[in-house]
C-alpha cells in the first residue's frame, strides 16, 4: 500500500505590500503518496510558487502547515530537494564541483561523493565533469541541476517551472529526460508548471488552483494515461479532452 509522504493541510498565505495585504493562498489541502509525480497548475499569480516555497521551508504559511512524513516543515530540510526555474550553476566551478556543492555545504561523507560519481556516469555527465556550465547546452545544464539536487538523497523533490527557460523543442526533450531520471531514482516529486501539456505528459495527478487567492479547484487522476511513456501520451485519445478540461478550469478567459 502506498505511503503518504507530503501533506498540505489547509494552507493559507497573506503577504504585505506597501499598499495593502494580498491573500496569495486560501485553505489549500492535498496529499502526495510516496513515488508519485504530481503537477500543480494554475493562472499566473495564483500562488503556485509561493506554495512551493512554503513546502521547501523557505516561507512560513499564515495558517495551516505542510508536513513530510507527518513532520511539519518549518525550515529547509535535507529531506526535500528544490530545483528552481534557472539551473543556478556557478560559472567559476566545473560541472563536477557544481554537482557536489550540496555535499560540501551539508558536509556529507565520502559515500555521497562516490554516489555522485556513479550518478554522473549513469546519466552521461562523466565526460563533461571538467567543463564549465557555459560550455553546455541548456538541456545538459538542467540535467546537471537535477543530479546536484539528487546526490544529497532527498526524499521529495520540488520543481519550480524547471523547464520554462528552454525553447519548446528542448523543453519537451529535457522534461522527459528529467522525468525518466526521477522515476529511475524512485523519487517523489511536485512540479509547478503553467504548461498543461507538460503536466499531462509527466504526471500521475494534476492539481488545478484557482485565480488568486489560490484554492484547489480540481484534482485530476490521470488513470487513462497511467503507465504510458510521456511522449506516447501525446497520441492518446484522452489527451486532448484533458487539456480542454483543465484549460476551462484555469479561468484565464473569464
Amino acid at each position: 500500500m502506498p505511503k503518504l509522504l507530503l501533506e498540505v493541510d489547509h494552507v493559507g498565505h497573506v503577504y504585505q505590500t506597501p499598499e495593502r495585504e494580498i491573500e496569495a493562498l486560501k485553505d489549500v489541502s492535498f496529499q502526495i503518496e510516496e513515488g508519485e509525480f504530481v503537477s500543480l497548475v494554475g493562472p499566473s499569480g495564483c500562488g503556485k510558487s509561493t506554495l512551493l516555497a512554503i513546502a521547501a521551508g523557505l516561507e512560513h504559511p499564515t495558517y495551516g502547515e505542510v508536513r513530510i512524513d507527518g513532520k511539519p516543515i518549518t525550515a529547509p530540510t535535507t529531506e526535500i530537494g528544490f530545483m528552481p526555474q534557472k539551473d543556478q550553476l556557478f560559472s567559476w566551478r566545473n560541472i563536477r564541483s557544481n554537482i557536489t556543492l550540496g555535499l560540501e555545504i551539508q558536509r556529507k561523507g565520502p559515500e555521497f561523493y562516490r554516489k555522485a560519481e556513479e550518478m554522473m556516469e549513469k546519466y552521461g555527465l562523466r565526460d563533461v565533469g571538467r567543463m564549465r556550465p557555459d560550455q553546455l547546452s541548456g538541456g545538459m545544464r538542467q540535467r546537471c541541476s537535477l543530479i546536484r539536487t539528487l546526490v544529497t538523497d532527498p526524499r521529495f523533490l520540488l520543481l519550480d517551472e524547471a523547464f520554462s527557460a528552454l525553447d519548446y523543442q528542448t523543453r519537451v526533450a529535457v522534461s522527459v529526460d528529467i522525468h525518466t531520471i526521477i522515476r529511475n531514482e524512485h523519487k517523489t516529486a511536485l512540479l509547478v508548471t503553467h504548461d498543461i501539456s507538460e503536466s499531462l505528459m509527466l504526471s500521475d495527478r494534476v492539481i488545478v488552483l484557482t485565480r488568486r487567492p489560490g484554492k484547489v479547484k480540481a484534482i485530476h487522476e490521470l488513470s487513462a494515461l497511467k503507465n504510458i511513456p510521456p511522449m506516447e501520451r501525446l497520441e492518446h485519445e484522452a489527451f486532448g479532452s484533458m487539456i480542454k478540461d483543465i484549460w476551462g478550469e484555469l479561468e484565464v478567459h473569464e
